[in-house]
């Protein structure tokens, strides 16, 4: 099976209004690495999804100590995985690999009462 991607950005989804008027350049990105990796090994898509979640919680964390620079609000840990959430969720869709979809809609989701 061919690669489906060498690498990826995860942008945090902006939904804090202080954030919102950010410019779209201004926000923190990491890049995810699968050039490595074999997507039709089970191992190695568990191996990508660990690395996506990890890159989300970096850029998400970076987004929240941006927005308390700017503002001196805190955000709060909800609205972290929030983002951490439609951060994977966003990439998950644009690899488009059905296995890697099939392990996102397997993992433990946080309360959807926002």
């Amino acid at each position: 099976m061919r690669k489906w991607i060498s690498s990826l950005t995860v942008a945090a989804a902006m939904s804090l209004a202080a954030i919102a008027s950010a410019a779209a350049a201004d926000a923190p990105t990491r890049t995810v690495h699968a050039a490595d990796l074999d997507l039709a090994k089970p191992s190695d898509v568990e191996t990508l999804y660990g690395r996506v979640r990890a890159a989300a919680t970096e850029v998400c964390q970076a987004e929240m100590d941006r927005n308390y620079r700017n503002t001196r609000v805190h955000t709060t840990m909800r609205w972290r995985q929030r983002c951490v959430q439609d951060a994977v969720e966003a990439t998950v869709r644009e690899v488009g690999n059905p296995a890697l979809a099939a392990l996102h809609t397997q993992a433990p989701r946080i309360a959807a009462d926002f």
